[in-house]
């Protein structure tokens, strides 16, 4: 009997001093939530971009994974007196993976850090930091537990992340301080927070491979509570198309 085929899912790296040695760094919790789905992740680290197209061809999908703050630069901005910490390489290689992910037809799903990132990559722009730009925010980034959800988000019916939740209204956890402001041309919002944050976007062509990036951390919610868990599902088998 043939094995069934298991997707291989790239996952994207912050890089971080351990020892006094640079190294690459990605939780757990992503590679629990994509061998939960029947994937097979693999760890991308930053790289020369010659290298993004490579990757992306030995992969059947693309997660954008949380960490830094997206540089300034990326998107056209000058820093804010907010900004934290950064790393324009990173930046630079997950944009190239973003566009070959296009090129090749592949699945891209962006997680925390990984909507904002993939809103730059196709165009778009950043809020900084959500206190000091929107009057009437809530708080983004709790000091809960992570897997604990902490604000309700709103979402748009005729959406496909409607379609795996299976409601408008759910519960998210929110560990941010930067959220899509200017949002790119081929994206669309389908999910909100009660102060107008934009906590979900999807790729406006239905027909293509799916685009999908989510402002919360559904990988740290997913062994709690199996409607995460469901966003996983979902993007493997569209990996395995």
């Amino acid at each position: 009997m043939r094995p069934s085929i298991r997707p291989v899912i790239g996952i994207t790296s912050s890089m971080v001093i351990h020892n006094n040695i640079p190294s690459y760094n990605l939780h757990e919790k992503h590679i629990q939530s994509v061998i939960q789905a029947g994937g097979v992740p693999i760890i991308i680290p930053t790289g020369p971009e010659a290298m993004a197209e490579v990757w992306v061809s030995s992969c059947n999908g693309i997660i954008l994974s949380s960490g830094e703050d997206i540089d300034p630069h990326s998107f056209g901005a000058n820093p804010s007196p907010k900004i934290q910490n950064t790393n324009k390489k990173r930046d630079v290689t997950e944009i190239e993976l973003v566009k070959y992910a296009q090129l090749q037809s592949k699945p891209i799903l962006g997680l925390c850090r990984g909507v904002t990132m993939l809103n730059v990559a196709l165009g778009g722009t950043v809020i900084q930091d959500i206190e000091t730009s929107n009057p009437n925010a809530i708080n983004h980034n709790q000091q809960a537990g992570r897997p604990e959800p902490t604000h309700y988000i709103q979402i748009d019916e005729t959406s496909r992340l409607y379609q795996i939740l299976d409601s408008l209204n759910i519960q998210v956890n929110s560990i941010h301080h930067q959220a899509i402001n200017q949002l790119a041309s081929n994206l669309k919002q389908v999910a909100v927070a009660p102060d107008g944050t934009i906590e979900a976007v999807e790729g406006v062509d239905k027909k293509s491979s799916m685009i999908m990036g989510v402002q919360w951390h559904p990988e740290e919610m997913a062994s709690e509570d199996p409607t995460m868990q469901r966003l996983f599902d979902s993007f493997i088998r569209a990996c395995k198309n």
